[in-house]
């Protein structure tokens, strides 16, 4: 057996996996930048994990994870302590963003955007012709995800709140969540999940951007940001090639990002060609584990118990 793990900054999934399928889920808090130490966190959350699995006996762990871990020896470290806990005999390491490729797309070329709480495109159209768009995180980067949807949200509901516009239904919804806005920035300041909860936010800006002028212009803006960012990692394919995209995370469930999103990729991508997801990150690491590495063995650390073998 195989434990896949998922790990997103909201929710962290896990799932015993046999031959590359995945039987058996679990799901514990997810990998917060701001809850400790990145492989503290990560180790933490992966045994909380295995315990909801009832510590099965597994082979591979193959982790997909959205947060840093630090310099290599970090992954060295997280490895050691993940063999110290339970029966594996090998730990794989990468990003989420490869995950969700072959989940998405069972080891063959296209791009996907993973959108959810930060965004990211991976292309991949050969071993050789890989490129990563985005997913540099919620100081510097993933545009037009959840967080900088929920961000632009919150911003958006404080300017009616103290003044400097009108206020709207974006001010009226943060009040009803939050409470008293004058206090919001120490609700969310302190707390250890607030990245969550600002990206929570999202849900609603989506919710209003049918009948507010505001969300919606938030949400066109996301439907634009997430199109650039899947057209600049299809720049892996050669020019004038069909290019086939798909896209995991929850983000695109919203009928009007996602038809804002198709329009504007038809846009910046004429030969674009959509294809429905084979399965989410997960499954794309139950794939891993399985052994099925594929163009992604240059994108994965891989460790055995003797230490690091690639």
């Amino acid at each position: 057996m195989e434990l896949a793990v998922d790990g997103g900054q909201t929710g962290l999934r896990a799932g015993l996996a046999t031959d590359g399928r995945v039987r058996l889920t679990a799901e514990v808090p997810g990998l917060a930048y701001a809850a400790g130490r990145p492989v503290d966190v990560v180790t933490e959350r992966v045994l909380a994990a295995w315990h909801e699995l009832r510590r099965p006996q597994v082979s591979t762990i193959c982790l997909g994870l959205t947060t840093l871990l630090g310099p290599p020896a970090a992954h060295q470290e997280l490895a050691d302590r993940l063999f110290a806990a339970l029966p594996a005999a090998r730990v794989l390491i990468t990003a989420d963003a490869v995950t969700a490729h072959a989940g998405a797309f069972g080891g063959r070329p296209g791009v996907v955007l993973a959108a959810g709480t930060g965004s990211i495109a991976l292309g991949v159209a050969g071993a050789d012709a890989i490129r990563q768009v985005d997913g540099w995180g919620y100081l510097c980067g993933d545009a037009g995800g959840g967080l900088w949807i929920g961000s632009r949200g919150l911003d958006a509901a404080l300017r009616g709140f103290d003044g400097r516009r009108p206020p709207g239904p974006l001010t009226a919804r943060a009040h009803e969540l939050f409470g008293d806005l004058a206090a919001l920035p120490e609700r969310l300041y302190l707390a250890p999940d607030a990245v969550a909860r600002v990206a929570g936010f999202a849900v609603h800006v989506l919710e209003l951007a049918g009948t507010d002028d505001s969300a919606r212009a938030i949400t066109t803006a996301a439907a634009h940001e997430l199109a650039g960012t899947v057209a600049a990692a299809a720049r892996c394919f050669p020019v004038g090639a069909e290019v086939p995209v798909s896209w995991t995370g929850r983000l695109l469930g919203s009928p009007i990002l996602s038809s804002g999103f198709r329009a504007e990729l038809d846009r910046l991508l004429p030969r674009v060609r959509a294809v429905a997801p084979a399965g989410d990150g997960l499954s794309g690491a139950a794939r891993l584990a399985a052994g099925d590495l594929g163009h992604y063995r240059s994108l994965i650390k891989a460790f055995e118990r003797s230490g690091e073998v690639r």
